[in-house]
């Protein structure tokens, strides 16, 4: 039985626009709070500017035990903690760290919104990825790994060299 005691990572949806806002402030109240961002170049009509925005819109992570995560709510433009039937719902720490691998890495990706049929459940052997688990899908045309963060109901789809991944079905005893 998991404890209620133990620090995970949890989702909390924010108002549009106040991720950052939320971050600083749970950070400012002593909480591990992070938020995904890509950097992106916008265009304006009079320049070009990069900026970093987040890549889940609304969501930010906090860890924290599953009784103080509510605390959270306490931060200025925090709207709810993403939960299941009523409790607030863990993100496993392999899926956090998958999204700070990838972020800090050169590949390409896209967040996606569609429904996939899913293809062979599979991990990444070689790379900067080395040790994600995903689904294996052509999407496309183009070999991806599909990675699902569930809590949030959010896919990434993450370019990868066939010849790097291995199916997990392989790995039976």
């Amino acid at each position: 039985m998991q404890q209620l005691t133990e620090d995970h990572w949890y989702a909390i949806y924010t108002r549009s626009h106040h991720e950052k806002k939320v971050v600083d402030s749970l950070q400012e109240a002593g909480m591990e709070a992070w938020i995904p961002l890509l950097k992106t170049l916008r265009q304006w009509s009079d320049r070009k500017k990069w900026v970093e925005v987040p890549l889940f819109h609304s969501y930010v992570f906090v860890r924290s035990g599953q009784n103080q995560v509510r605390q959270a709510l306490q931060a200025d433009g925090a709207v709810y903690v993403v939960s299941f039937s009523g409790r607030p719902t863990a993100i496993p720490d392999e899926q956090i760290e998958w999204l700070r691998m990838l972020l800090a890495s050169s590949e390409k990706f896209e967040v996606s919104f569609d429904e996939f049929t899913f293809g062979d459940p599979i991990v990444v052997e070689k790379g900067v990825l080395r040790g994600m688990k995903g689904k294996f899908v052509n999407y496309k045309g183009r070999n991806r790994v599909l990675v699902q963060i569930d809590a949030i109901n959010q896919s990434l789809l993450i370019d990868i060299n066939p010849s790097f991944i291995k199916s997990m079905e392989m790995n039976v005893n």
